[in-house]
């Protein structure tokens, strides 16, 4: 499993436009990675803050929680998501890392 406390941007960033399975009791829900952005250097941080952004189907809508999530590049992690939008073409989950 990736340890998220070790987790860097740029790792995700090699994993831009890949898919990233939800976990659920019957199956899995699939979102794609669409943005991976720096938060600015924070000299307390131990690392340099950034964000995920995710797109699923249109009509998607899933409670802020934490997801054991899969990438085939990084492995099973849990990922704590929140829904940031949603429209008619998908729908637009977050999560940040500080």
């Amino acid at each position: 499993m990736l340890d998220l406390a070790e987790a860097r941007c740029e790792q995700f960033a090699a994993c831009l436009n890949q898919d990233f399975a939800i976990i659920v009791s019957d199956g899995a829900l699939l979102l794609q990675l669409s943005e991976v952005r720096p938060l600015g250097k924070r000299p307390e941080s131990l690392r340099d803050p950034f964000a995920l952004t995710f797109r699923g189907r249109a009509g998607l809508r899933l409670p802020q929680m934490i997801y054991k999530m899969r990438n085939t590049t990084l492995g099973e992690m849990e990922i704590f998501l929140v829904q940031i939008g949603a429209d008619q073409t998908g729908s637009w989950f977050e999560a940040v890392f500080n």
